[in-house]
């Protein structure tokens, strides 16, 4: 180890005793374990399967310091005025992995949900933080993990109770504004035939700011809750970001997640879902575009621990100029897997020739009596497509976003909100019009 990362290192384990110094004994505790997982566990080895495509040095923190998150957000999202809400049925604000201020609709407070600081909820919801906080997580078992568990400042939890249906999503606003090191951890907790709508929606507040941001989410879909949790990154190509996320789906419940990846210098993203109930259900779906010398990298994990339920995902990919995406998904069934089903999907295009997509679909299956899918393709737009538009008298810039937005349109109508759709749409053809 270099001489610098012992020093960071000392200063991070510092900075571990005096976040500690705030939480209740339990979370205390929990964090200095996983400052001793971080500094005991090894840096993945490059021939690991996970680690093949991204170099696992660049995410350590390096010389950077523990940064002091900011106490202010700037401008707020247009959902919010005045107190009243638009379209939307709470808001969060975070700066720099904490948050600062969160408002819900009166009316959804009196119902019971609560979003608040996950730390102050350690605090003030301590039974079911403590009973769900870390459940999914093993930091003595992942090095980059661990790190975020020890030195996150705050982050986001959403509590929906039993029965308790929102017919507007929850926005999460996360600003990055500063540079070093930031950590955050969320946690989602959605109780028995409960319903909601989460959008985390991640961006640097200026495009100079550069950062590493290890942020941990734990996902806990009850029986026959129902959860859409939507995640949008377009942060500035100077954010190094490794989110790691985890979700837990019980009998008969319901999850879908959408993930727009557009921003960031290096992505390292694993998401990971645990199929444990009989009827659960899972939809995947995720838009990655990368440009310039992006390096993005998604790991997706289904894991049926059990049968008679179903997955699907479906991840679409554009890479332009020299532009790096990779991808490795895993479908599991496991021993007690009789029944699944199981599908996956991962195409890229390549609007370059210096442009790289590597695709890794499995499939992992421990037992008999399932229906399984995999499929990968990587290439560059379809010249019949082309043809076609060029005969409808379009030129060929016109007809290349066309067939790329119809490529991604079928995700981005997932997202909920016209204002969030829209905005994705608008930075997509702006990136579109660069990479022409």
């Amino acid at each position: 180890m270099s001489d610098t990362q012992t020093s960071t290192d000392s200063s991070l384990a510092a900075a571990v005793e005096r976040l500690a110094a705030d939480d209740p004994g339990w979370l205390a505790d929990a964090r200095r374990a996983a400052w001793a997982a971080y500094e005991s566990a090894a840096l993945p080895d490059r021939a690991q399967h996970l680690w093949r495509y991204t170099d696992p040095a660049k995410l350590l923190p390096g010389a950077r310091a523990l940064a002091v998150p900011g106490d202010s957000f700037g401008e707020l999202p247009a959902d919010y005025h005045d107190g009243t809400f638009e379209h939307v049925a709470g808001l969060a604000i975070e700066r720099d992995g904490r948050l600062l201020r969160a408002v819900i609709d009166s009316t959804i407070a009196d119902r019971g949900v609560v979003v608040c600081d996950i730390r102050e909820a350690a605090r003030e919801h301590e039974a079911i933080t403590r009973k769900y906080f870390l459940a999914l997580t093993q930091p003595e078992f992942d090095k980059f993990e661990a790190l975020s568990t020890a030195l996150f400042a705050g982050g986001t939890f959403v509590h929906v109770p039993r029965g308790v249906e929102l017919d507007r999503p929850l926005r999460i606003a996360h600003r990055i504004g500063g540079d070093g090191l930031l950590a955050s951890r969320s946690l989602i907790v959605i109780e028995e035939n409960a319903e909601a709508t989460v959008v985390f929606d991640l961006s640097t507040m200026t495009a100079t700011d550069a950062a590493l941001l290890h942020d941990g989410l734990e996902v806990h879909v009850a029986q026959a809750a129902r959860l859409r949790l939507v995640f949008i990154q377009s942060a500035g190509r100077k954010l190094v970001h490794a989110p790691v996320i985890r979700c837990r789906v019980d009998r008969d419940a319901s999850l879908e997640t959408v993930t727009v990846c557009m921003g960031a210098g290096l992505v390292k993203s694993q998401q990971t879902t645990e199929l444990v109930g009989k009827g659960a259900s899972v939809k995947a779906l995720g838009i990655v575009f990368a440009d310039h010398r992006q390096h993005v990298d998604h790991h997706t994990l289904q894991d049926h621990l059990i049968g008679h339920n179903a997955s699907d995902l479906d991840y679409r990919t554009v890479v332009a100029q020299r532009a790096r995406s990779a991808y490795t998904g895993n479908l599991r069934i496991g021993l007690d897997g009789e029944g699944a089903t199981a599908h996956q999907r991962n195409h890229n295009l390549l609007l370059h020739d210096t442009a790289r997509a590597d695709t890794i679909p499995e499939l992992e299956i421990l037992t008999n009596d399932v229906v399984c899918s995999h499929a990968a393709a990587v290439g560059p737009l379809d010249d019949e497509m082309m043809h076609f538009c060029f005969s409808r008298g379009l030129s060929p810039v016109e007809a290349k976003r066309l067939i790329i937005a119809g490529f991604l349109e079928p995700v981005v109508t997932r997202i909920p909100g016209e204002d969030l759709q829209d905005r994705v749409r608008t930075v997509l053809a702006t990136r579109l019009a660069e990479a022409s």
